[in-house]
Parts: structure tokens; C-alpha cells; sequence
């Protein structure tokens, strides 16, 4: 062979090389990038797990709680949709893992069509036959932070759902009457007006109020609702047992009268009435009313009241107030009764 031969041969031999190098390139692009199709493709799915498992629980819980048929009839169809859509969501998931293995497969095999064209004239230019390998999707540990958020969502849903559902809906609105006594006593009567969950009515509701008091709760029609009270340091838990009788219009409806022995403290010639509430649900809208003693004279009061008036010989203060969930709305009212003033002069 001459040397003219020998440099041809070496020649196509290295251009051989580098359109091969070239190829595996292109191959190597291709399945990332069908691969990379198929992962996000994955994760599409799990996110709509994730919002299946998280619709699919809270629907779980308001069926084992639900006590009438419109509900429970409700809720299984849901449940049937959710479940519908889970495997509407596998076969899609494998519908396009098909599709695109399929694609990858037909685009590697015409580059490797290419390439063995390109090499025709070369002897011995093709290397071994092209492998093609499955599409990755996500990693072993992307599987599993995945399949670990659709157990915290989970969890989530179900202590959430179940909080709901225990204590009714997100409005409350207490409209409260406040009587002072002339030995600083207290009686407040507030009527309370709450929305509840759609899908069950709840059988108990909590009450916190220091040990001194005494609390008794009235449904519409007369009657006292029973309760259970658990000593809580300072204060008392009452669980209030939900009537039927409680539930009108949507809402449950209900009067609590609670009568605070020593109220209101005396210094200096002056009563003070201080106090605070707060309620757990998301928005409540707070009236309060406070009738002060006799003769009583107001010193002062904050926050500024809405509404100061006399009636029957009584001070009369109103307060309006929105507050969310655990938000406090205090007050404070300084007075003076008629013998506390004859005493001093």
C-alpha cells in the first residue's frame, strides 16, 4: 500500500471516530432530554396525588362523621370521583412513559441509521450495535420525598379537617349583656350564634373560664345543656354536649350565663372592672354590653366605648369588636358608686 493509501485510509478512519463521537453525543442528548420529558411528567403526577390524598382524606373524615344521608350520600360520591381520578392518573402517567420511550426509541434509531450511512465506506467504522436503555424517571430518593410529602399531607388534612368538623365552622358572633353588682359581682348573659361544618354537626364544644365562676349553657327552647368540667390550673374546662335543639337555620344557637363572684375590684374609692375574651374560631364578631350599678358615675374606660348611655338609672357602656382566631379583645371600666362618695366626703 502507498503512502498516498495509507494517509486516505488513516484519514477516514479518524473521521470515522469523530462522526461516531458525534453520534453517541446526539444519542446521549436525546435520551436526556426524552428523560427529562419523563421526569417532569412524574412529578405532574405526584402533585396530583398529593391534592388526591389530601381531597380523599378530608372527605374520609366527614364521612365517618356525618349523620344524615344528603352527606353521606355526598361524600361517597366524591370518594368515587377521587378514586376514578387515581387511576385516570396511573394509566395517563403510562400512556405518556409509552409515548415517549416509543419517541426516544424511533429518534435514536434514525441517528443510528446516520451514522451507519455516513460509514458506509469505511472498513470496520461501526462499533456495537446501540443499547437502548429505558427513560429514567425520577430517582430512588425523589421517589421517596415525594411519597413521604403525600404522608404529611396526609396528616395534615386529617388533623385539619378533624379540627373543623369537631368545632364547627369559621364565623361566631356573642352578643353579651353585663351586670354589675353593687358588691362587684357579675352576670353576663350572651347569646352565641356559630356556623358549623357542612357535612356533620358537632356533638361538643370546650369553655375555659377561672374556677370562681359559674356557667350554665340554655339552648333555644328552654332547656340546659349538660356538660362536663376538668380542673385546668387556674381555670376549668367545660365540655358542653351539643342538643339537637341547638341547630337552627344552619347554625347552632345557644345563650351562656356566667356569674363572676368579685368581678370587679375596689381601690381607692374607685371599682375597676377588668376582663378579656377570645374565641378559637377564624373570625368572631364580639357585642358587648355592660350595665354598670345604680347611681353608678363612670371614671373611665378603654377602649373608648362605641355607645354610652343611661338606662333605668343604670350606666350603660356598648363595645363592638372583630377579632380572629385566639385574638384577645380586653377592657376596662372605672367607676364610682353613690355611698363610696358620701363615705369620702
Amino acid at each position: 500500500m502507498s503512502e498516498h493509501d495509507e494517509t486516505l485510509r488513516r484519514t477516514l478512519e479518524e473521521n470515522a471516530r469523530l462522526q461516531s463521537k458525534h453520534a453517541e453525543s446526539l444519542r446521549e442528548a436525546s435520551s436526556a432530554q426524552f428523560s427529562g420529558r419523563y421526569r417532569w411528567a412524574e412529578r405532574i403526577y405526584w402533585l396530583y396525588a398529593i391534592a388526591c390524598v389530601v381531597v380523599g382524606v378530608s372527605v374520609i373524615n366527614s364521612f365517618v362523621r356525618s349523620d344524615d344521608t344528603k352527606s353521606l350520600i355526598g361524600c361517597a360520591v366524591v370518594m368515587l370521583v377521587v378514586y376514578e381520578t387515581t387511576v385516570l392518573l396511573k394509566l395517563w402517567f403510562a400512556i405518556a412513559g409509552m409515548k415517549m420511550s416509543v419517541l426516544k426509541d424511533v429518534k435514536l434509531l434514525r441517528l443510528e441509521m446516520a451514522r451507519l450511512a455516513s460509514a458506509a465506506g469505511v472498513k470496520d467504522p461501526v462499533e456495537p450495535p446501540v443499547e437502548y436503555e429505558p427513560m429514567r424517571g425520577a430517582s430512588r430518593l425523589e421517589r421517596r420525598l415525594w411519597l413521604a410529602a403525600c404522608v404529611v399531607a396526609a396528616i395534615a388534612t386529617s388533623s385539619w379537617s378533624s379540627h373543623g368538623i369537631e368545632f364547627g365552622g369559621g364565623q361566631l358572633s356573642a352578643d353579651s349583656v353585663i351586670t354589675l353588682g353593687a358588691d362587684g359581682s357579675a352576670t353576663s348573659v350572651t347569646d352565641m350564634t356559630q356556623t358549623y361544618h357542612g357535612f356533620h354537626r358537632p356533638q361538643a364544644f370546650p369553655f375555659h373560664v377561672p374556677k370562681e365562676c359559674k356557667v350554665r349553657w340554655i339552648d333555644p327552647r328552654g332547656q340546659e345543656m349538660p356538660y362536663k368540667v376538668t380542673p385546668a390550673g387556674t381555670h376549668n374546662r367545660y365540655d358542653v354536649t351539643v342538643s339537637e335543639d341547638v341547630f337552627v337555620g344552619g347554625t347552632m344557637k345557644h345563650t351562656r350565663i356566667t356569674e363572676t363572684p368579685d368581678a370587679a375590684t375596689f381601690e381607692d374609692g374607685v371599682w375597676t372592672y377588668k376582663t378579656d375574651i377570645l374565641y378559637s374560631l377564624p373570625q368572631n364578631q364580639l357585642k358587648i354590653t355592660v350595665y354598670l350599678p345604680p347611681g353608678a358615675k363612670v371614671v373611665s374606660v378603654e377602649p373608648e366605648p362605641l355607645l354610652e348611655f343611661n338606662q333605668e338609672g343604670r350606666a350603660g357602656l356598648r363595645f363592638q369588636a372583630f377579632r380572629g382566631m385566639n385574638e384577645k379583645f380586653a377592657y376596662t371600666i372605672r367607676y364610682e358608686l353613690p355611698s363610696t362618695t358620701d363615705d369620702e366626703s
